[in-house]
């Protein structure tokens, strides 16, 4: 049965004859009283401490398991942001290898188209070398040629004799044509002479 500090300090005994002192008993009661009162009192600061401490783990509890959570969170951002990196610079070593791959593949393709019209152009080149000599071979032929000295000689002679004729005639029987004809005649000797000159620069060509 539980007493409280009140009913020890307040309880009554039966007197007896010869009994116990009751001032002793009284004061014994009294001292008893302020003791469990302050056990009482110790016990209640004792429990207020008690509940402290429990607030106060409580909160260290929190404060380590926010603490924890956010070491969590921050290794998992961290492992997302490792591979996320990861990931972009697999990609854009990627992107930079496709593309150098391109410009090494466009430079080829430049180099070997450059080095095709570089082949085309000393190709015409000796084309165009070996007809100009044969076009020059064949005029030196020609002018080597002794149809030159016959045609040559042949209108030099013609213009002789066509003078000399001219001299042994008296003015009023000089024809007013006789010039015109000498004139075509000199055109139809040019004429020929280019058309000889055309046959042997086509010969030498064809050969």
């Amino acid at each position: 049965m539980a007493f409280t500090p009140n009913e020890i300090r307040n309880k009554e005994f039966t007197r007896v004859k010869n009994g116990l002192e009751p001032a002793e008993v009284s004061d014994f009661l009294t001292q008893l009283s302020n003791e469990i009162e302050r056990l009482k009192e110790e016990k209640k600061q004792l429990e207020k401490v008690l509940e402290e401490r429990d607030t106060n783990i409580k909160s260290y509890q929190d404060v380590h398991q926010s603490v924890s959570d956010a070491l969590i969170q921050a290794q998992q951002a961290g492992e997302q942001t490792k591979i996320a990196a990861t990931k972009e610079s697999e990609a854009i070593i990627s992107k930079a290898k496709a593309q150098a791959d391109v410009i090494v593949n466009d430079a080829i393709e430049k180099a070997r188209h450059l080095s095709f019209q570089t082949e085309d152009m000393k190709r015409q080149s000796k084309i165009f070398r070996s007809r100009f000599r044969m076009l020059v071979e064949a005029q030196l032929d020609l002018l080597k040629n002794d149809d030159w000295d016959y045609l040559l000689n042949y209108d030099f002679d013609a213009e002789q004799v066509t003078q000399e004729n001219i001299q042994h005639l008296n003015p009023q029987d000089v024809n007013p044509n006789a010039n015109m004809k000498l004139q075509r005649m000199k055109q139809l000797r040019q004429y020929q002479m280019r058309k000889i000159s055309q046959s042997i620069l086509m010969k030498q060509l064809i050969q």
